[in-house]
């Protein structure tokens, strides 16, 4: 595998994996939030309770930094896949998400054989999306 094939394929990879991360600290992030609109009983700003509290604030950044960092990790691994063929396996965000939120205490979603048969479903259509023919996915550089 040459070195810039090799890391356009790391950059996919940090792409799915800093959306996910992105998605699950955000969750977290108004998790909190929650908890602290919860247990406020005065007519605060909304504003001043979120800049207040440094737990939410923090969540929130780094679900925004991961969100960031992702977006840049995708143009370039975009210089060398094609579209049509890297674009699919952002798909896999979505098995990450789900198993992030069912296995993250904080955020303690429901594990559910539908929601389980639907991400196997995604998994299986990545496959088959980019399925070999391999002859036309990458771009001459």
């Amino acid at each position: 595998m040459s070195k810039i094939k090799s890391n356009a394929v790391i950059l996919l990879a940090l792409t799915i994996i800093l959306s996910a991360c992105a998605q699950l600290f955000m969750k977290v992030s108004m998790i909190q939030l929650q908890l602290l609109l919860d247990s406020i009983t005065d007519d605060q700003s909304l504003f001043f309770i979120v800049m207040d509290n440094a737990t939410v604030i923090a969540w929130l950044f780094a679900g925004l930094c991961c969100y960031a960092l992702s977006m840049l990790c995708w143009i370039f691994a975009l210089i060398k896949y094609e579209l049509s063929f890297a674009y699919p396996f952002l798909g896999i965000t979505y098995v990450l998400v789900y198993l992030g939120a069912v296995y993250w205490q904080q955020i303690g979603e429901q594990l559910t054989l539908m929601r389980s048969v639907g991400i196997l479903l995604i998994l299986v259509g990545v496959v088959l999306v980019n399925y070999r023919n391999n002859n036309h996915r990458e771009a001459v550089l």
